[in-house]
């Protein structure tokens, strides 16, 4: 039989261990996970990057190049059916594509460009969002494919969609035992998916030069498989022609109305959600 003391002893416990979990606040997390991947020291010295990926898209083998420079700069090459394709391309101000009909590299609807200014986050979303007017909340807790997360919301400037401002915001789901994401999901709020959710897990977490970032990703719509990547190079650092971001001279209007080009569905954003680091090994479970 349990003593009366005892049993005082483990109520004790249990109170002290669920304050414990409901004292922890998504300051607190975001705090955690910046340390862990490597520091804000390291994270604000992170200029350009270049990533270097295979990814798997309906049975199709599709290699991929991106680049990424400060502030907030981006570009995506794949080879599609042979064909060099640039997915997408923003120079901070002004975004383009690969027109996939015509091969024609064609420019983004002005608002198309005007969000992505509020979407793009080099190197990370985290880094200094009380400068950049984000806020933050903890949106309860969620268990994703086994793990149990804490679900964080971050909350950016709002979007132009129509002509119309509407929330701009993302979850992030934190693995409590690590405090860092391995899923972030996303909200589509134009074109015919528009109402729907993406939703990125990331895996396979691998230092480079002192931070890390996951080499696996797979994303999902709505809950159905859509792409998974693997990472088989990243360079930090590296010298970048800020060129390469230009916009082309024999750019085109684009030929299909700005529904069909959901600022959602542009970027792949993998790289800025590294996981937890320990010196000698991979820092995070990962997940899919």
């Amino acid at each position: 039989m349990i003593s009366k003391f005892s049993s005082i002893l483990l109520l004790v416990v249990f109170v002290a261990s669920g304050f414990s979990l409901q004292s922890q606040t998504a300051e607190e997390i975001v705090s955690t996970y910046l340390e862990t991947i490597g520091g804000e020291e390291a994270l604000s010295g992170l200029k350009t990057m270049t990533i270097k990926a295979d990814s798997k898209f309906q049975g199709m083998d599709i290699p991929i190049m991106m680049y990424q420079a400060a502030p907030n700069m981006q570009r995506m090459d794949m080879i599609f059916q042979g064909q060099e394709i640039t997915q997408m391309c923003f120079d901070g101000e002004v975004g383009w594509s690969t027109n996939f009909m015509t091969q024609q590299a064609e420019l983004w609807e002005q608002e198309d460009s005007d969000n992505m200014k509020h979407q793009m986050e080099f190197p990370d979303a985290f880094l200094n969002y009380e400068k950049k007017g984000y806020s933050i909340a903890l949106d309860g807790e969620e268990t994703i494919d086994g793990t149990e997360c804490f679900k964080l919301k971050l909350t950016k400037s709002p979007l132009s969609i129509d002509g119309k401002e509407v929330e701009n915001y993302t979850h992030y789901y934190f693995d409590k035992e690590t405090m860092v994401p391995i899923m972030q999901e996303e909200y589509m709020h134009k074109g015919p998916m528009a109402g729907g959710s993406t939703q990125m897990y990331f895996s396979d977490y691998q230092e480079v030069d002192g931070i890390y970032f996951p080499y696996a990703l797979s994303q999902k719509m709505n809950g159905q498989p859509m792409f998974d990547m693997v990472i088989s190079e990243i360079s930090v650092n590296p010298e970048i022609d800020e060129g390469l971001f230009a916009t082309p001279d024999d750019v085109v209007k684009p030929t299909k109305p700005a529904e069909s080009m959901d600022t959602d569905e542009k970027v792949i954003e993998p790289v800025s959600q590294p996981a937890e680091g320990k010196s000698g090994g991979d820092p995070g479970k990962g997940g899919q």
